[in-house]
């Protein structure tokens, strides 16, 4: 499981760009980590990562799920804080969701059902002044 420590945003946001430009189209990223660990500051990276705009990220919390146009293609963000892991498909994500498109879930819980084979894991905890990211990717040999 690779990790690594993130000292800043700017860091953390960097883990999310690289980490997106190794995710193939229809992949989908659960991301585990306290409120305030950093999951949406690695989200914008993320799309950065697929030629977005991360200045359009903010935290789904409240809206449950945002949408964002990318010239790599869609990426859904999804927060499942408040409506719990079954709750994205109460939302008819797999009805909107198609198949190159990306999704990156916080809190995401358990198992899906995920719209994809291609699911991968990563989780940001505090560490010291800054946080410590552990991923898992469906093929490992992407990360080094």
């Amino acid at each position: 499981m690779p990790e690594l420590f993130l000292a800043d945003d700017a860091a953390t946001e960097a883990l999310g760009e690289t980490l997106a430009r190794l995710t193939p189209p229809g992949g989908t990223w659960l991301l585990r980590g306290e409120l305030g660990a950093g999951k949406t500051t690695w989200t914008r990276g993320f799309l950065r990562g697929l030629g977005g705009d991360p200045d359009e990220v903010a935290s789904p919390t409240y809206a449950v799920l945002h949408r964002y146009e990318s010239p790599a293609g869609r990426l859904f963000h999804l927060d499942l804080y408040r409506p719990g892991p079954e709750g994205a498909w109460s939302l008819g994500l797999e009805e909107t969701l198609e198949a190159a498109d990306r999704l990156v879930v916080e809190w995401a819980g358990g198992e899906g059902p995920w719209p994809t084979d291609w699911v991968a894991r990563l989780e940001i905890s505090p560490q010291g002044d800054g946080r410590l990211a552990k991923w898992t990717m469906p093929d490992e040999s992407a990360t080094r």
